[in-house]
């Protein structure tokens, strides 16, 4: 085809083609904008009132455990787990002188080895004793000594040097330390 239009009617055709370009691309653009815009309104609508209904929701539930009974059973049982905190960190605190008691008495001691005076103090975490006793025979007062000092948990044994005296009858007199295991 050959076109026999004059060019200003070919100019005025082509600028009209340009303007519905423009106006078609301009109106492909502005529709999904303008969706995306109205589907966030709705999202935010939706939020704003699920906000104001939780909202009364909590207020209702806040009304509802703010009863007198309610609050003294609350004071009640935060009182009582304040105490139940101080009695369990004294116990995590406290050094138990049954393990210690327990410890000294599983000591595997010579035949006719006694204790005749156990004191037991606690010092830090360590448990101090100052025991006395008798032996028959310094030979088991030194086998006494050597079992202790091969008793895991124990420090600083001393033995008094009048321990050592007697060779028979001896009278003891031992110092030492317990540290807590576990």
């Amino acid at each position: 085809m050959i076109n026999l239009l004059p060019p200003q009617e070919k100019e005025k055709l082509f600028l009209e083609d340009k303007k519905k370009l423009v106006m078609i691309s301009g109106i492909t653009i502005i529709v999904p904008l303008v969706c995306f815009t109205l589907g966030l309104l709705s999202v935010y609508l939706y939020l704003v009132g699920e906000k104001s209904s939780q909202k009364i929701v909590l207020d209702q539930v806040q009304a509802q455990y703010q009863t007198p009974d309610f609050l003294r059973y609350r004071s009640l049982i935060e009182s009582n787990n304040a105490v139940l905190e101080q009695i369990a960190g004294f116990y995590k605190k406290e050094i138990l002188y049954t393990r210690a008691l327990k410890t000294i008495s599983s000591i595997s001691r010579p035949q006719n080895v006694y204790f005749t005076d156990l004191s037991l103090a606690k010092e830090g975490k360590k448990v101090k004793v100052i025991a006395s006793g008798s032996s028959d025979t310094r030979d088991n007062l030194l086998l006494f000594q050597k079992t202790m000092q091969g008793v895991p948990g124990f420090q600083n044994i001393s033995f008094s040097p009048d321990s050592w005296i007697n060779a028979t009858d001896a009278a003891f007199h031992v110092t030492f330390e317990i540290i807590p295991t576990g």
